[in-house]
């Protein structure tokens, strides 16, 4: 699966940035983005490819990935290289920041437009629309690898029926997945040493965090809030898996759906203990704004102050820096422990 790159995508579907909505179009976004949560990098099934002389792999897990090497995606699909995929095309930009972090930054030659981190990847000029994908001009690309995540769900099969080597990964839904993610990329772009370096620092970091709160039996209730019209999230989503780690109590528990939108009423009568705002920046949500809304002033986390901000390109996408979410998220809870 390689080839010479052809032109880039057409202006119309190469954003370079960031987008400004409307609040309709920014809640429509939302749940775009929600559906893919905040950028999916779920795992998938990895098995070399039998060779004609096929040689036993070194015991060592930071062994050299064995090409040829096929891949199943979530929907069972496999794609199959001869050597590390060199024109990967992403619509994910928590993979897209693992690519970088685990040194195949220079395989991706496009990415969505969300994919702002690292600089390098800012950088990149050729741009995908994460909420409209685009088969023909993704094609254009002449990619050996498209990574598509559910925000992308109802198109794979058109990106499928055009030919592209599509690798379909939904949202992990706990921190272990994570980790295994970056492990499994690793192995998929050739950069194994560098992605077991990275995986095996998030995996210390994470039993530091398990260290400080083992004596926690009973942590406080806590409101993870992504947008001001209340949507959250559920346990199975790997931020509700960091609210679980850290002992607290998600007052999302119980939801139907991994995003919930709850209600002003349910809200109050949970009482959070602990308010963790994501849209802090994108809806200008503060302690102060929190005070407006009719009968939050009752909540025990707006009468004691407790309403942080969080920042949402770390805490709300799920790659290399979501330990430094889960560090900040535990000094928020508990900064005793966390001193």
């Amino acid at each position: 699966m390689s080839g010479a790159r052809r032109p880039p995508l057409p202006s119309h579907t190469s954003p370079t940035g960031g987008v400004a909505v409307d609040l309709r179009s920014r809640l429509s976004l939302l749940t775009a983005l929600l559906a893919g949560l905040v950028i999916a990098c779920g795992g998938g099934n990895v098995t070399p490819t039998p060779t004609a002389t096929p040689t036993p792999a070194p015991a060592s897990p930071t062994a050299p990935p064995a090409f040829p090497l096929t891949v199943s995606d979530q929907d069972g699909k496999p794609l199959t290289w001869t050597a590390p995929p060199k024109a990967i095309v992403s619509y994910s930009p928590g993979v897209t920041e693992i690519l970088f972090a685990i040194g195949a930054g220079s395989q991706v030659i496009a990415a969505d437009q969300f994919s702002d981190y690292p600089a390098e990847a800012k950088a990149l000029k050729q741009r995908v629309k994460y909420t409209s994908p685009d088969p023909e001009g993704t094609l254009a690309l002449n990619p050996d690898l498209v990574i598509l995540t559910r925000a992308q769900r109802t198109s794979v099969e058109r990106f499928r029926s055009a030919g592209l080597p599509v690798f379909y990964t939904p949202e992990p839904d706990s921190l272990d997945a994570i980790v295994e993610s970056v492990r499994m990329w690793g192995r998929i772009t050739g950069h194994v040493e560098q992605a077991d370096r990275v995986a095996s620092d998030m995996r210390i970091r994470i039993d530091a965090v398990k260290a400080k709160v083992a004596p926690v039996t009973e942590g406080p209730r806590v409101y993870y809030e992504l947008s001001d019209s209340l949507f959250s999230v559920g346990d199975r989503t790997f931020i509700g898996s960091m609210i679980a780690l850290l002992k607290a109590k998600n007052v999302a528990t119980g939801s139907a759906t991994d995003f919930p939108q709850l209600t002003a009423e349910a809200v109050i009568s949970r009482d959070p203990q602990v308010i963790l705002l994501a849209d802090a920046s994108s809806a200008n949500q503060s302690l102060e704004t929190l005070k407006k809304r009719p009968g939050w002033t009752s909540i025990s986390a707006v009468k004691e102050g407790k309403v942080h901000a969080v920042d949402p390109d770390i805490g709300n996408r799920p790659g290399p820096r979501i330990v430094l979410a889960l560090e900040e998220i535990g000094r928020l809870l508990y900064p005793d422990r966390f001193r």
